[in-house]
C-alpha cells in the first residue's frame, strides 16, 4: 500500500523543480504532528522561484525567458478509494498530475510522502 501524503511533503515537475506541499493538512488525521493532505492541495502550486515551498524552481523556459510550472487544477492519479477527510479522497506517494506553463504541458509526481508509517487504499 502506498503512503499518505502530509504537510511538508514534496512534489517535482518534469523539468526538476521541486517543492514542498506546505498544508496545513487536515488537523481531524495527522501523522507525527503533520496534517494529511487530501485532494486540492496539490493545486495551482507554482515551481516558480521565490514562491511558497519550492526548494529547486522549475527551468522550463521559453525563447522570452522563463517558463516555471504550475499544477493544474485537475482530479490527479494517486487519490485513496477509503480514507477521506472532509469528504475528500487522501493523496497518496503515488500522485501526480499535470502542470502547465508558457513553455508547454507537463506532470509533477510525489517524491517524498513527508512521512513513513501510516498507508491506504
Amino acid at each position: 500500500m502506498p503512503l499518505v501524503l502530509v504537510a511538508g511533503a514534496t512534489i517535482q515537475c518534469l523539468h526538476g523543480g521541486q517543492g514542498r506541499l506546505l498544508g496545513p493538512g487536515s488537523p481531524k488525521l495527522t501523522v507525527a504532528d503533520h496534517g494529511v493532505l487530501a485532494q486540492g492541495a496539490e493545486e495551482t502550486f507554482s515551481f516558480a522561484p521565490g514562491a511558497p515551498g519550492v526548494l529547486a524552481p522549475c527551468t522550463a523556459a521559453t525563447p522570452s525567458g522563463p517558463a516555471p510550472c504550475t499544477t493544474k487544477p485537475t482530479f490527479p492519479a494517486g487519490l485513496t478509494t477509503k480514507l477521506t477527510v472532509d469528504g475528500l479522497p487522501v493523496l497518496l506517494a503515488t500522485a501526480s498530475g499535470p502542470t502547465v506553463s508558457t513553455a508547454g504541458a507537463g506532470t509533477w509526481k510525489v517524491t517524498a510522502p513527508g512521512q513513513q508509517i501510516l498507508e491506504a487504499v
